[in-house]
Formats: structure tokens, C-alpha cells, sequence
């Protein structure tokens, strides 16, 4: 007689086999799920950084373009509203649109025909509560004329999402100008234009999505008060904030003062840096 052997599992090792899978299956979708959630960070983290840096190279040239008068430059209408401020070059205003965030107004000319005016200010999504920040630029704002053009309106959004942008214009000395002059007394703002010579620049961006499974509370300081911000956040996104700080070349006035021993004994010509 043969005796033919049955090879099978024993419920015992079906069990085991049963909970090792199911043990498995556990730590592959918790894995998932974990790198899953850094990915988005990570993404979302790049997305932002590379929209800033796009942004503030386009606001750092605007600022070394500040006040750049064309040498034939033909609107000259002296003694006019519009022949003072034909040399206004920056303007910053706190607090735009009951905002935390700054609007900075740039003036250059493009030609000797067409003059530049530039804003950068917080603008509403749509009905939403959200706010990017837009570029205006309109070509011969204050003078009119048939040169008058609008080269870019408000739909012109730089960044989305952003959570605050502020401005601050700062003297060779490192002391802070004052906005209010430069924005409501003319002839004392053209003058103080003379002395900003360098524009910081802060720019806070907001993730599109919820990254964190609860919220987290964080603190955003940008500047010192009362020009700058100081803010509390709780939610579940993810903010960072970016800076530059620009020399504006057109406006600062090229002088530097030479010093030996604590005593000037020297103006000369060079360029302010």
C-alpha cells in the first residue's frame, strides 16, 4: 500500500501568518500616511519659497529703479502740483485698507515721454477673506495726457496668500524715515526722499492647504512696532516669512562722510553705500 502525504497549514499558522499581515499592512499605511504628510510640508514649503524669491526680485528692482529721473525727461511743468511731485520717488503707507499689512508706491520714469507709478498693496481674493499681494503699474498716473497707460491693474497677483507685507525705508544711519512726511507734507517729503538709502522689505506667505493634523499657535514678528508687526496666529497652516533689504541707489544722496577719530574731515564725492 502507498501512503500519500496531504501538505497544508495548521489553523495555528494561519492565525500567525493572519496577524504578521495584518501588523504589516498597519506599519505600510501608517509609513504612507507619515510620508505623505511630509511630503505635502515639504512641497508646500518649496512652493512658498519659490514664489517669494520671485517676488522680491521683482520688488528689489522696482526699489533700485525708486526715483531714477530720465535726463530728457520733457514734462517739466514748474511751479505745478504735478512738477513737485515729478520727483517723488517712494511712498510707504501703514496699515493700508484697515490691513496689518503696508502699501509701497514707486515712481521712476521708463522714457522721457512716460513715467512710472507702482503699487504693491494687499488686495482681497474675490469675497474671500484670504488677500494677495497685487502690482498696479500705470504709466503718466499724475499727469495724464494721452500717454496715460495702464500697464498692469490689481488682478495682477504677485502672491497668494500672503499673511503680511511690510515696508520699512531707513536712512544711512540706520534710523527709520518717517511715512507720515513722506505721504501728507510734499516739500518735506521730497526732501526726506533724499535720505532713504536702503528699503527693507518683508513679505509673509500662508500655505494654500491645512498642513497639520491639529493647529499650532505662532508668533509673527516683522519689524519692531508701531511700523512693523507684531501678530498671533492659531491654525493648521504653515507660514514663513521672507526678507530683503534693498539700496535705493536713485534716491540716497551720493555723498559719504569721511571720519577719522570721531571728527569729519572730509565730503567727497562717492557713491553712498
Amino acid at each position: 500500500m502507498i501512503k500519500i502525504k496531504n501538505y497544508g497549514f495548521t489553523l495555528v499558522e494561519i492565525l500567525v501568518a493572519l496577524v504578521i499581515s495584518v501588523i504589516s499592512m498597519g506599519a505600510i499605511f501608517s509609513s504612507y500616511q507619515y510620508f505623505s504628510k511630509t511630503h505635502k510640508l515639504v512641497s508646500q514649503k518649496a512652493a512658498l519659497s519659490q514664489t517669494a524669491r520671485d517676488v522680491l526680485t521683482i520688488i528689489a528692482r522696482d526699489l533700485r529703479n525708486a526715483g531714477y529721473q530720465d535726463i530728457g525727461y520733457l514734462n517739466n511743468r514748474v511751479g505745478s502740483w504735478q512738477a513737485d511731485h515729478r520727483w517723488l520717488g517712494i511712498d510707504v503707507r501703514d496699515r493700508y485698507s484697515r490691513s496689518n499689512s503696508d502699501m509701497l508706491t514707486i515712481y521712476y520714469t521708463v522714457s522721457s515721454t512716460d513715467r512710472r507709478r507702482i503699487f504693491y498693496r494687499p488686495w482681497k481674493y474675490k469675497n474671500s477673506d484670504d488677500l494677495y499681494l497685487a502690482k498696479e503699474e500705470v504709466n503718466n498716473a499724475i499727469t495724464g495726457g494721452p500717454n496715460w497707460k495702464i500697464i498692469n491693474d490689481n488682478s495682477n497677483m504677485l502672491a497668494p496668500y500672503i499673511t503680511d507685507f511690510q515696508v520699512v525705508l531707513k536712512k544711512i544711519d540706520g534710523t527709520e524715515t518717517d511715512n507720515e512726511v513722506l505721504k501728507h507734507n510734499s516739500h518735506a517729503g521730497l526732501a526726506l526722499q533724499k535720505e532713504v538709502h536702503t528699503a527693507e522689505v518683508y513679505l509673509t506667505l500662508r500655505s494654500p492647504e491645512e498642513v497639520y493634523k491639529e493647529n499650532k499657535t505662532i508668533r509673527i514678528t516683522n519689524h519692531t512696532q508701531p511700523d512693523g508687526t507684531d501678530m498671533t496666529i492659531t491654525d493648521k497652516y504653515y507660514r514663513e516669512t521672507f526678507f530683503i533689504s534693498v539700496h535705493t541707489r536713485n534716491l540716497s544722496i551720493p555723498e559719504i562722510q569721511s571720519q577719522s577719530f570721531g571728527t569729519s574731515i572730509a565730503t567727497t564725492a562717492s557713491y553712498n553705500k
